[in-house]
């Protein structure tokens, strides 16, 4: 109650700049852009997914089998960590 809503719009893309890193500063970076009210597009690895994962709402994985096409597949997170719990199932 009493947040004032802003009307502009605050996109940041980070291109695996969470790869290298400790968990422990992903997860700093991460809540400074939550508390700044940015809206993110993360491209990374797999390997830092279960520290993104709490701050944010989707991902898509981009696949490229052959090296002729890619393919990009959309799941919410809630998708995701169904499918996530079925593998490891």
């Amino acid at each position: 109650m009493g947040e004032t809503r802003s009307r502009s719009f605050r996109f940041v893309l980070i291109d695996e700049a969470f790869g290298r890193g400790s968990d422990e500063s992903t997860r700093y970076g991460l809540q400074l852009f939550q508390q700044l009210n940015l809206q993110l597009l993360i491209v990374t690895p797999l390997q830092k997914i279960h520290v993104i994962e709490p701050y944010v709402s989707a991902v898509g994985f981009v696949h490229n089998e052959d090296g002729s096409r890619s393919m990009l597949r959309n799941l919410t997170i809630e998708e995701y960590r169904a499918e996530r719990l079925l593998r490891a199932g």
